[in-house]
């Protein structure tokens, strides 16, 4: 991991306000959610090109040393366990942006979608019905994980 390299991690433009809404209500900081979503795709085997529908979100500096070694093993076994898939931290975090855009989508389509406001433009949180959120979103994550 070379940190003194800061890389932009870009998430689907849609998504802008989900992740603005998603902040300090049931993750502490976007990379948190990032590394989440992430893993959601990578468990599921799922992967969603950005393509043009991307925009700089965070700073590749906020992920912890564990969501690192996260993103490392999760190349290293997609990669037969090959050395040269981790020796670029900017083709980690591409391929981590490719699975954390299709873990949105899972966490969209399997639970957010109660927590929705009903809108026709980009998804976005209904406030008055996310009050038990915080507490729930653990509950779909241990049954992604089991």
């Amino acid at each position: 991991m070379n940190m003194s390299t800061e890389i932009r991690v870009r998430t689907g433009q849609r998504y802008r306000r989900l992740y603005n809404d998603l902040k300090n209500l049931a993750v502490g900081d976007m990379h948190e959610l990032f590394f989440l979503c992430a893993c959601i795709g990578y468990k599921n085997k799922k992967i969603k090109p950005l393509g043009k529908d991307k925009e700089d979100r965070f700073w590749s500096k906020t992920f912890s040393p564990e969501e690192w070694a996260c993103f490392y093993s999760m190349m290293l076994e997609e990669n037969n366990m090959d050395l040269h898939a981790i020796q670029d931290d900017k083709k980690v975090i591409e391929r981590m942006e490719e699975y954390a855009n299709a873990g949105m989508e899972i966490l969209l389509d399997e639970f957010l979608s109660d927590y929705l406001a009903k809108s026709n433009s980009e998804p976005r949180l209904d406030i008055s019905h996310s009050k038990e959120l915080p507490k729930t979103i653990l509950y779909f994550i241990r049954e992604q994980i089991l």
